[in-house]
Order: structure tokens, then sequence, then C-alpha cells
């Protein structure tokens, strides 16, 4: 009986030493999540830091800092330049009163009815007007970007006067006028796009 009490006692110490490792395991790993943790407060705290320094002091800076700076000022201005080719792009403006997108060249926000700036860049040669947003799409897209609709512009069935809005009912879908310039709108417009009236 001694050799199966040994190998007892063996077989307790090795499960016991191995919960022992899995506990220790356990707790250095809590302890490095929490090390983690602060490591990327800290740093999240470093960039407010840097971030506050370049509002306050970017243009007039100490030297070791000016090259950052620059560099800072740089890709900002990249990533400002990259925002604008997404918009044109996609055919979008945004509201200066709202921050909506509203399609290129409408001349009022759908969403809140502000005058928006006239644009003065025509669009390139390989984009075309979507027929049902105006939004400007890459010719040969077979939907819009902005609105989901197809490109290809169906035949229009007779107008029915609804509230502030003519509708035209096409292929079972939906088109929508302004009664005050005839311009057509989106389904989800409080105001005309090119007369700024309240529908």
């Amino acid at each position: 009986m001694g050799f199966f009490d040994d190998l007892g006692k063996k077989v307790t110490d090795a499960g016991q030493k191995t919960m022992q490792k899995a506990q220790e395991m356990s707790e250095v790993a809590r302890i490095n999540s929490l090390i983690s943790q602060n490591e990327s407060k800290i740093n999240n705290v470093y960039y407010q830091i840097g971030k506050l320094f370049v509002s306050i002091y970017g243009n007039d800076c100490r030297e070791e800092f000016a090259g950052m700076v620059a560099t800072v000022a740089e890709l900002e201005q990249q990533n400002a330049t990259y925002k604008k080719q997404i918009q044109e792009v996609k055919g979008i403006q945004h509201c200066e009163k709202c921050g909506a997108e509203v399609a290129m060249g409408v001349a009022f926000c759908s969403s809140c009815g502000a005058a928006m700036p006239k644009v003065d860049k025509q669009p390139s040669d390989d984009v075309e007007k979507c027929p049902h947003c105006g939004s400007f799409v890459k010719k040969g897209m077979r939907f819009c970007t902005a609105c989901g609709k197809a490109m290809v512009q169906p035949a229009v069935a007779q107008p029915v006067v609804v509230e502030n809005a003519i509708v035209d009912k096409v292929e079972g879908a939906t088109e929508r006028f302004c009664t005050e310039c005839g311009a057509k709108i989106t389904d989800d417009a409080a105001f005309c796009t090119e007369c700024g009236a309240k529908l």
C-alpha cells in the first residue's frame, strides 16, 4: 500500500503546484492588464498635452519642437484635402449651419433650410448628376452613391398633388417635386434644396 500512498501524494502535490502556478499566472495577467490600462491612459494624457501645447504655442514654439509641429500641420492639411476629395467623390458637401450632408450644387440644405454656398467648381467630366437626388455620381455607376436609386431614369407617369409637393408615381416608386419651383426633392427633405420652401 505504501507505493499507492506515495503515488497519491505525488499526484496531489503535482495538482496543487499546477493550481498554484495557474493562480499565479492569472494574477500576473490581471496585473499586466492594469499596467496596460494605465499606460494607455498615460499615452492619452501625453497626447492631450501635446495637442494643447501645439494649439497654444504652435506658431511660436522652441526650435526642438518646430519640426514636429510643422509635421503635424502638414498632416492635418493633407487630411483636410483627403476629406474634401471624399466629399467630391460622394458628390456631397456639409451644411455650415447644421452639419448635414447635402448634395453638391443644391441651393438650400434639405435638413434645416439654410442657404448653401455656391460651388464654383464644375464637376469633372467623369461624373453625372443623379436624376433622383441631384448628387454627382461617377459615370458608369448603376446606382447613386447618395440616395441608392438606379441611375437610369424611368418613364414618368402623371403627377398627383399631395400637400406642398407634387408626387410622380413611377413604376412602383414615387418622386416628389416642390410646388414652389418644381425641383425634384428627396423623400426625407423638410425643405426644398433649390428654393428653400418648407415642404
